[in-house]
């Protein structure tokens, strides 16, 4: 447990509070105020502990219908009040009748058993916390009511909402400094990462969108439903959200204004977002902290994934109303990233896709490798690779496991997919010439069918990182092979399957045409992790780590 890192602050709310102590009063008693201001005002100046609020009040016909015994005309008002305070806070209300409407009368969406309430929905309440929301909604009303010269009773709208009471979205975020927050977005970054490890779970409806209009990480949005993110902590079921990294609509290009002030909107916000729609409903008002509690616990938990520092402030930034230097009064857990198995799927499908490669579709792939930034055109790899175009596009539907299409713009679905594959292109540089020499030396065939004869052998050595190597003047005497294992899911092979590996190595031996007795005599060192290696004749090894 920690609670060594910045406290989040709330950027938007919505939801709705219902009050009961005082029935429908408050309801009725705010038509008269609105009957004051003859329908409406705007521009109503209200000072509230030393914050001046402009606030504008009105009246909607609602959906819902008058008792018989209420003197109402039509269907039921519904009153707004939108007070805009200091530093873009924002607290706009609309106020609803709940008048115990007999079984015929009551609309589905008011709880038969409710009784005479006055609702209090927020529609979109920007910067304040839920307990801020609390308390300025009856100050405001009973400033406003004053203006108007209309009594107001002190303790309407207070006290605790009652148990119907719910919260339908509600966001808290940080801002990161620029340069850690590059970490978040990028094609290798934990959004990426976390969306690839949860995407293809069956019956969850995961989105990832990335928006880099005007910069990296203009808008990068990752909509998670309780499932996938129950998936990312081990302990227990958690609620649907979004994680958002976004700049404002006019992304500053400088650090510091005209006047040379740091301008805080020069950093991304990161946020983590509840969403009714992610969820199986909206979430109870009287259980707000707890929400609060796991916003933060997401945020902090995704930036420690992100290699981010949460200590300290040194990865944020202060504005207006997230405070870089104010800890958190919170002590969230830390879990472990749960995204390296990405990379073990990665590379697994990474081997899978390499062991069934044409000449044309590994030159396709070793084509985008080489490229700067690991991105290119179809006609520029078309170009470099001296097939046609559409001979690329068909290449690149069968490496769809590695490589992405956009409008012809081509690159690999990760950082790390580049990197293996690079990897992997030095070693077959090396491994290729090679094997093809002593093949060639061996079989002494013509070189049209080098390839038929030796595609089995070559693939065998590309797929466990081997190599032959000479010891005597012909390249069958003495022979050994050494096997290094260059991707993760073989840099620990057991002695389980050392057979296995090796019978299948024997099988291709024989299917480049070469004698079956030089295999068995040579001498396999295997890499098998730490700097460690175990070695024998080939034919002792299968005969002893035989599967089965």
């Amino acid at each position: 447990m920690t609670a060594d890192h910045p406290a989040t602050a709330a950027h938007e709310i919505r939801g709705y509070l219902t009050y009961t102590d005082h029935g429908d009063s408050p309801y009725w008693q705010w038509g008269k105020v609105i009957e004051a201001f003859n329908g409406g005002r705007k521009e109503i100046n209200v000072d509230l502990d030393g914050e001046r609020w402009v606030v504008s009040v009105g009246y909607q016909v609602g959906g819902l219908e008058p008792r018989p015994s209420d003197a109402v005309d039509g269907n039921l008002r519904e009153y707004r009040v939108t007070a805009h305070g200091e530093e873009e806070r924002k607290l706009p209300l609309l106020i609803q009748p709940r008048l115990d409407w007999s079984s015929k009368r009551r609309p589905q969406s008011v709880p038969s058993d409710l009784g005479l309430a006055t609702n209090v929905k927020l529609e979109q309440c920007v910067n304040l916390d839920p307990d801020e929301i609390e308390n300025l909604i009856p100050r405001m009303m009973s400033a406003i009511a004053t203006k108007a010269g209309v009594d107001w009773h002190p303790d309407y709208l207070t006290g605790t909402p009652h148990e119907y009471s719910r919260c339908t979205q509600y966001e808290r975020y940080l801002r990161a400094n620029r340069e850690y927050a590059r970490k978040i977005v990028r094609s290798d970054g934990i959004f990426h990462r976390l969306f690839h490890l949860l995407a293809d779970q069956e019956g969850s409806k995961i989105v990832f969108s990335a928006d880099n209009r005007d910069v990296v990480g203009y808008n990068h949005q990752l909509q998670l439903p309780t499932r996938a993110v129950s998936e990312m902590f081990p302990d227990g079921t958690r609620h649907g959200m979004q994680l958002k990294h976004y700049h404002p609509e006019h992304v500053r290009k400088d650090e510091k204004t005209d006047d040379g002030e740091l301008d805080p909107l020069y950093h991304p916000k990161l946020g983590a977002l509840f969403k009714k729609g992610l969820n199986d409903g909206a979430h109870p008002w009287n259980e707000i902290d707890d929400l609060t509690q796991e916003l933060e616990e997401t945020l902090i938990n995704v930036l420690e994934w992100a290699e981010i520092p949460t200590k300290g402030s040194g990865s944020f930034v202060s504005d207006w109303h997230f405070d870089a230097n104010e800890r958190s009064e919170l002590d969230v857990a830390l879990f472990d990233d749960p995204t390296p198995a990405v990379e073990a799927s990665q590379e697994s499908v990474l081997i899978s896709t390499m062991t069934r490669l044409s000449n044309r579709d590994q030159d396709i792939l070793e084509g985008v490798a080489m490229t700067d930034g690991g991105s290119t055109h179809v006609d520029e790899l078309a170009d470099e690779t001296d097939w046609s175009t559409s001979t690329v596009y068909r290449a690149l539907r069968k490496l769809g496991d590695l490589l992405e299409n956009e409008n012809g713009n081509v690159s690999f679905i990760s950082q790390k997919i580049r990197d293996r594959v690079n990897e992997l292109v030095d070693q077959l540089d090396e491994t290729v010439e090679a094997t093809t020499r002593i093949i060639e030396d061996t079989l002494q065939v013509d070189p049209r069918d080098l390839e038929r004869k030796g595609r089995a052998w070559q693939n065998w050595l590309t797929r466990y990182g081997a190599e032959l190597i000479r010891d005597g003047e012909q390249p069958t005497e003495n022979a050994k092979i050494r096997v290094r294992e260059i991707l993760n899911t073989y840099k620990s092979v057991s002695y389980d399957n050392v057979g296995e590996v090796l019978e299948y190595g024997r099988i291709s031996w024989i299917k480049a045409g070469r004698d079956p007795a030089t295999f068995d005599d040579a001498i396999v060192v295997f890499d098998v992790g730490n700097g460690n290696t175990m070695s024998g004749k080939a034919s002792r090894l299968i005969e002893q780590y035989a599967p089965g």
